[in-house]
């Protein structure tokens, strides 16, 4: 553990950066004894206006007054510190940097449906991503990527994921070869055009093909789909016309589960 006397050495810039990480690391196990906590937060307080503001000054008074002792203090006060002194730090946040703990995980307590979807040349990591993590929660039983698309071993893709790489099965292959394999189950597109999605027929076992953030469903897959089961939309009022992907895939899973639930 780095000494307050070192600290008070180092230049501005770095001083802060490390108190920081102190900071959010005494937030994830309580580690720091309480009169070095009590030093650390003192030393944002007296730092110069011009790089670390009132507010955050404000929250760091508030902040020293939940510490007890034991190091317990108020995390709500805690996190709100430390957002606003990454703010005044100009370090920008992520989606990533709140998602759960990914060792929490119990597979086992998983509810898993019938039904499958096709993530078809989705490019961003941060989507497919945050879609694993929506197909966990919405009990998908399998998930499959048409290629090319995001590596689901990527960074970003693991960090928006939370985990949920590990509890969904996939399979990642050629366009011709996820065809292949769905052409003879029931099969629905989410796709702009569609028939409102709250009259939508959701079937009780299937596969919904999302096509990619720039072009949609892809053109044998989305036939595929017509010949089907249909495709389905979801009724937008704004100006933009569009959602990004992974919000529009949610909204499909919580229909399509509750239809089945309510259904079947």
């Amino acid at each position: 553990m780095i000494t307050i006397k070192k600290l008070l050495s180092l230049n501005e810039d770095t001083k802060l950066r490390k108190i920081l990480r102190l900071l959010e690391e005494f937030s994830r196990n309580r580690n720091l004894d309480p009169l070095y906590l009590i030093s650390l937060v003192e030393i944002i307080i007296s730092s110069e206006d011009s790089v670390i503001h009132k507010e955050t000054k404000d929250k760091a008074v508030l902040f020293l007054s939940s510490i007890t002792k034991e190091s317990d203090c108020d995390v709500w006060i805690l996190q709100d510190f430390i957002f606003l002194l990454k703010n005044d730090l100009n370090i920008s946040l992520g989606d990533w940097d709140f998602v759960d703990n990914e060792n929490q995980l119990d597979v086992s307590k998983r509810s898993i449906f019938p039904i499958s979807v096709v993530l078809d040349r989705i490019r961003s990591p941060f989507n497919v991503g945050s879609m694993f993590r929506t197909s966990d929660s919405f009990g998908v039983e399998k998930i499959l990527l048409t290629t090319p698309c995001a590596d689901v071993e990527h960074p970003r893709t693991l960090r928006s994921a939370a985990g949920c790489t590990k509890s969904v099965p996939y399979t990642t292959g050629s366009p011709v070869t996820i065809l292949k394999e769905i052409r003879d189950k029931p099969v629905f597109a989410l796709e702009l055009g569609g028939d409102d999605i709250s009259s939508f027929s959701f079937p009780r076992h299937g596969v919904m093909v999302v096509g990619s953030e720039e072009l949609g469903v892809s053109g044998d897959l989305l036939s595929l789909a017509k010949s089907s089961l249909g495709v389905v939309s979801i009724p937008l009022f704004g100006t933009k016309g569009s959602l990004n992907v992974s919000t529009a895939f949610a909204i499909a899973m919580y229909n399509w589960v509750m239809a089945i639930k309510k259904n079947f």
